[in-house]
């Protein structure tokens, strides 16, 4: 349906073309530098876990490259696989599949160790 509401009234196909240009870029240059086994962190939420896939995955909607994510915890939608295809190894609800912008790559502990220094803290 076009923004003035009306379904009898054509889309401007400039407002088509607007939309497409905001949308993040889905090469490869979005996972440069991501690596299976690298720890990250997911936005939203601060979801952290361990790259388990980079690269193109085929079933997921918008197409290009993809980070498969194997969460600390059960904060995924996934088990690795993609309309029945495998990618990687998971338990159900654990596995996430993220667009590159949305990963961040760096020393990011699990949230288990996190909790036990804080403990260890305030001791």
């Amino acid at each position: 349906m076009n923004p003035t509401g009306n379904p009898w009234m054509k889309q401007d196909p400039n407002a088509a073309a607007a939309e497409e240009a905001e949308r993040p870029d889905v090469g490869p240059e979005t996972v440069a530098g991501m690596e299976v086994g690298q720890r990250c962190e997911a936005a939203p939420g601060g979801r952290r876990g361990e790259i388990m896939y980079v690269g193109e995955v085929e079933g997921l909607a918008g197409g290009g490259h993809w980070v498969g994510v194997k969460f600390d915890e059960p904060v995924g939608k996934s088990d690795g696989t993609v309309k029945g295809n495998r990618i990687f190894e998971c338990e159900q609800g654990y596995g996430g599949f993220c667009r590159g912008y949305r990963i961040t790559v760096g020393d990011f502990k699990p949230e288990w160790e996190d909790s036990e220094e804080e403990e260890e803290d305030e001791i």
